[in-house]
C-alpha cells in the first residue's frame, strides 16, 4: 500500500510539473492599448510577482486553473484565472482600465490625500459598486474583458465568497501601495538603472507593503535601493 501510495504522489508530482510553464504577455491600457511599463503581475496561487518592461512585456510561472492578478498606478485592478483557453495562446494580452479619478463629495488636495489614498478610494467605490449601502457616482467600469473586475457583486453572495472577495481585493491593494511607493522613477533616480536592468532589480528587490508602511519616509527608500543595489551588482546581474 505505501509503495502505492508513493508512485501515486511521484505521478501526481510528475504531472503538475509538466503542467507548469513560463507564460509570456503584455499588459495595455483597455481604451487606448498602449503598453502599461512596470506594472505588477502576480500569481496569486504562488505568490510570485513580477514586473512589465518598458514595453508592457512579462513572463510568470503558471499552472492550469491559477489565479493571475495585476496592477498599476493609475489603473483599476483586474484578474484572470489561467485556463485552457488562455493556455493555447503563445502570448497573453491582459488590459486594465484607468481610474475615473470621480470621488463624488471627497475633497482631494495634495496635502491632505495622496494620489495612492485618493486612487485607493475610488477603487473601494467600485469594488464596493451595487451594494444598497452605498452611493456610487458614474465611475469607468474596470471589467478588461480578461477576467473578474473586482467588483463584488461579480462574486457570490454567500459569506465566504464574499471574504474571499475582500481578501483579494486587499492583496491587490498591497500590490498597488507597492507600486505607488516604489516606482520606476524613483529606483532609477537612486540607482541610475534603466530598462531590462531596471525591471530585473525592481522585481528582485521589491519591498513588501509591510515594510513600505513602517518606514513612511523617502530617504528611507532611498538607503534601501542602495544597499541592495551593492547586491545587485555583486552578482553580476547588471
Amino acid at each position: 500500500m505505501r509503495k502505492a501510495l508513493a508512485a501515486l504522489l511521484v505521478l501526481f508530482t510528475l504531472t503538475a510539473s509538466a503542467q507548469k510553464k513560463t507564460v509570456w504577455g503584455y499588459l495595455r491600457d483597455s481604451a487606448t492599448h498602449e503598453i502599461i511599463p512596470l506594472a505588477s503581475v502576480t500569481n496569486l496561487s504562488t505568490g510570485r510577482t513580477v514586473m512589465t518592461g518598458n514595453n508592457g512585456r512579462f513572463s510568470i510561472e503558471l499552472s492550469p486553473n491559477q489565479l493571475l492578478s495585476f496592477a498599476a498606478v493609475g489603473y483599476h485592478f483586474d484578474t484572470v484565472y489561467y485556463n485552457n483557453k488562455h493556455a493555447q495562446s503563445d502570448t497573453l494580452t491582459l488590459y486594465l482600465s484607468s481610474l475615473a479619478h470621480n470621488l463624488g463629495n471627497v475633497t482631494v488636495t495634495s496635502r491632505a490625500v495622496s494620489r495612492y489614498q485618493s486612487d485607493s478610494i475610488e477603487r473601494r467605490r467600485f469594488f464596493l459598486q451595487g451594494k444598497a449601502e452605498y452611493k456610487i457616482p458614474t465611475v469607468a467600469k474596470a471589467n478588461s474583458g480578461a477576467g473578474i473586475a473586482l467588483n463584488l457583486d461579480r462574486f457570490s453572495r454567500h459569506e465566504r465568497e464574499k471574504r474571499k472577495a475582500f481578501d483579494l481585493f486587499d492583496t491587490n491593494e498591497k500590490e498597488a501601495y507597492i507600486n505607488y511607493r516604489f516606482p520606476g522613477s524613483l529606483v532609477t533616480g537612486y540607482s541610475g538603472l534603466k530598462g531590462d536592468d531596471l525591471r530585473q532589480f525592481m522585481q528582485q528587490y521589491r519591498p513588501s507593503a509591510g515594510w513600505l508602511r513602517s518606514h513612511t519616509d523617502e530617504e528611507d527608500i532611498k538607503y534601501y535601493i542602495n544597499d541592495r543595489l551593492k547586491e545587485f551588482k555583486k552578482r553580476g546581474v547588471n
